[in-house]
């Protein structure tokens, strides 16, 4: 008898055991189903280590379905190479209760990429146009590879190849464009799993580099964004860029959530639509007022609008940005790089100079981390104070000593 696991149930239970028939070298694999009842297997004429191993990965099998623990990586590409190789082992054990009777397909990686992306209905249409361009990616590089057959090597190499230039037969993205096109094919291969056509994740421990471009970020200053609301006539884009740059709101799905029952005049407090991370409250800026008044008044003569901007409601976030950057080259400015996530990034940037870290994250929404990342910027302002700033005594003892 060889002793495999340890006894999870209060039954004592026998682990499994191999015989064999002297005079035709066959050999059995005795074991207990998960109702304790003793289940003599028929292998053939097999290596005795091979047996063993097929008792040691239905003890595995049978523990599993007594305690209800997850199947662990080497058991389950076991049962698919026997579902393969072994069908009559295969169907024992399948009317066994131990497996499912049935054998997982292999699809091409792109085919069940793109079958997926169709099926998803319930994201938006920014995330599905993400994946397809992922999905365009896949098929460059992986071609017809099916899913069972890519590698930890594959995924890096995946990588690579999409930080690569261009001249040198890669896809020429910038580090942080990389990462997210192999975050995607990572949880391409997740849904894989949850579907059982894989038993692990190749992509897995394949690290997705976070680089983060500094040189796209600019301080959207208040005379700017005067300037840029003063050329624009329609009342709904101004209250748009208002709550962009002085609520610093994410533009354009917080804004195009918002209800007039969550705008509260009497506490001035906003409730911002929890549509990336939980519902929260802002103050009602002073620059929001005007903004938000002229809004409700053009509204207010019209059937009662329940969202605050049911005409921009109806473009795209793609359409949206370029209305705005149109707006832009009309005031005479020129368009800065991420022209709602630089508003927002100012604007806590702003504030942190006025209130507590904390409080001014749960206003933005974010935690204190990404503020660092992605939003929080040094301004040009804070040099300029610096080189200006004097002392009624003269000059610090650390100047006198530089001289």
């Amino acid at each position: 008898t060889v002793g495999l696991f340890p006894q999870v149930t209060g039954k004592r239970r026998t682990m499994a055991s191999v015989s064999t028939q002297k005079s035709t070298g066959r050999r059995r694999v005795i074991f207990r189903t998960t109702d304790g009842r003793r289940v003599a297997l028929h292998v053939g004429r097999i290596p005795r280590s091979t047996a063993r191993e097929i008792g040691f990965h239905l003890d595995h099998l049978v523990i599993c379905r007594q305690s209800g623990c997850v199947v662990r990586t080497s058991t389950q590409e076991w049962v698919e190479r026997i579902r393969l190789d072994w069908p009559r082992l295969s169907r024992r054990l399948a009317g066994l209760g131990l497996i499912t009777d049935s054998v997982r397909t292999d699809p091409v990686f792109v085919d069940f990429v793109r079958s997926l992306i169709s099926s998803r209905t319930d994201v938006k249409p920014n995330t599905i146009r993400v994946w397809q361009q992922t999905a365009e990616k896949i098929h460059q590089f992986f071609g017809e590879r099916r899913l069972r057959s890519l590698t930890r090597k594959d995924g890096n190499d995946f990588l690579r190849w999409l930080s690569s230039p261009v001249e040198r037969g890669g896809a020429g993205h910038q580090a942080s464009t990389a990462g997210k096109r192999l975050a995607c094919a990572k949880g391409f291969l997740n849904e894989a799993v949850d579907a059982e056509i894989l038993a692990v994740n190749p992509f897995l421990k394949v690290k997705t580099p976070r680089a983060i471009d500094h040189r796209r970020r600019q301080f959207i200053t208040a005379q700017t964004v005067d300037q840029l609301i003063g050329q624009i006539s329609h009342v709904e884009l101004r209250a748009v860029v208002a709550l962009s740059r002085w609520g610093g709101l994410r533009t354009p799905s917080e804004p195009f959530a918002l209800q007039w029952h969550q705008v509260d005049w009497h506490r001035q407090r906003i409730v911002v639509p929890a549509v990336k991370t939980r519902l929260r409250e802002i103050p009602l800026f002073p620059e929001l007022v005007l903004p938000l008044r002229a809004l409700q008044s053009v509204q207010g003569e019209s059937a009662g609008e329940e969202f605050l901007f049911p005409e921009l409601r109806r473009h795209t976030g793609a359409n949206l940005r370029k209305q705005v950057a149109r707006q832009i080259r009309r005031a005479g400015l020129a368009v800065w790089p991420k022209i709602f996530q630089n508003m927002r990034s100012s604007r806590q940037t702003e504030l942190e100079e006025r209130f507590p870290r904390k409080t001014v994250c749960e206003w933005m929404g974010n935690s204190e981390q990404i503020a660092d990342q992605h939003y929080l910027q040094v301004r040009q302002e804070h040099y300029e104070l610096a080189v200006r700033i004097e002392t009624t005594d003269g000059p610090s003892p650390g100047i006198i000593r530089g001289i």
